[in-house]
């Protein structure tokens, strides 16, 4: 290798050292606030993830050299700081500067490491397109907080039966009298009809602290306006949906099992619902997870947990002293006589299950 060249890869391998650095100092940064500010696990795994492929897109690198490339002292730029790069008036202006910072060094490691290979650059341009759509969802949930809050409690499913001026009227009932999550769920419904009671929904609750989540279609949800989708087990996966969602609406996930429910937080559910818990008055199901599998996710899951399946005013004693705060129902609310006062006893049972 002549003069030349050598002297080329090393000061290569110093531009390398020092994006690698950064882009690692960058994801750490977002994952500790991940973890200890917003105690967001799923967003936490998300970037460990991004780090363990940084980590690997690396190791095509020679470390000893890149190391011996190493001179922080004699960096031109250490003492080049903008007064706005020593200021933090709010914490969460550390989640975009980090974000940037990543992308950049993503940017610099693929160009400089054409010096050493094509499968090093290739690996870092891949890794850098990864990261563009991770960091985005990433900074949008943490910066908007888009989670559950501690007192939404009750989730009622609902269909597309009712006329649509009745269904708007049911809801807004419902919703007066402590209803804080709906779902629209209609197998049986077009895309077209499903936006139109979604839409119908949306401005039906806009007056109200209540929320409207759409089953399974993403694209519903987000024509709509809707807070949030819904997934089953076997329906899109939580990572397109992300994608497609974009950080706009809120996830959750149907699981039968602890292994699931674990991979829902771990996937970046924001809730989960765990069932069925008892048998239902509208879905047959082959076996019952029941209150035991309630009572493992109350322990081990962070994010919030809905039971569902079968739940009445009669057995939702049960569910709440398997450690579950939260249903999801259908059945003892559109069946009983009077659906807002079922609604009302429902959330006040939730609220005060002592009845004192």
């Amino acid at each position: 290798m002549n003069q030349q060249l050598s002297e080329n890869l090393h000061q290569g391998l110093r531009v390398l050292d020092a994006n690698a650095n950064r882009a690692a100092e960058g994801l750490r940064t977002l994952e500790d606030y991940a973890r200890l500010v917003r105690e967001d696990l799923g967003v936490a795994t998300w970037i460990k993830e991004l780090r363990h492929r940084l980590a690997t897109a690396l190791a095509t690198l020679p470390r000893a050299e890149r190391l011996a490339a190493r001179a922080t002292y004699r960096d031109a730029g250490t003492e080049l700081t903008t007064a706005e790069e020593l200021q933090r008036t709010e914490l969460a202006t550390i989640i975009p500067a980090a974000c940037e910072r990543i992308t950049q060094s993503l940017r610099n490691l693929e160009e400089y490491s054409k010096l050493v290979s094509a499968a090093a650059s290739d690996a870092f341009k891949h890794l850098r397109y990864e990261a563009y759509d991770v960091l985005a969802q990433a900074e949008l949930r943490l910066l908007t907080g888009q989670r559950l809050l501690p007192d939404q409690r009750l989730y009622v499913l609902v269909d597309c039966s009712l006329p649509l001026a009745a269904f708007q009227q049911s809801l807004t009932s419902l919703a007066e009298v402590g209803v804080d999550l709906f779902q629209l769920r209609d197998k049986r419904a077009e895309g077209s009809q499903l936006v139109r009671y979604a839409r119908a929904a949306v401005n039906a609750l806009g007056n109200t602290a209540a929320k409207l989540i759409v089953n399974d279609r993403v694209d519903v949800a987000l024509a709509s306006g809707a807070a949030g989708v819904h997934l089953g087990q076997e329906d899109l996966s939580l990572a397109d949906a992300r994608r497609l969602a974009g950080g706009r609406l809120l996830i959750g996930l149907s699981t039968h099992d602890i292994d699931q429910a674990l991979a829902a937080e771990q996937g970046g559910a924001d809730y989960i619902g765990c069932g069925p818990t008892f048998p239902s008055e509208t879905k047959r199901f082959d076996s019952f997870s029941g209150t035991p599998f309630l009572k493992q996710a109350s322990q081990q899951i962070t994010i919030p947990i809905f039971a569902i399946g079968g739940i009445t005013l009669d057995n939702v004693t049960e569910v709440m002293q398997a450690g579950c705060e939260r249903v999801a129902v259908s059945a003892v609310i559109h069946q009983a006589v009077d659906p807002t006062a079922a609604a009302r006893a429902m959330k006040e049972h939730l609220r005060n299950p002592s009845g004192s």
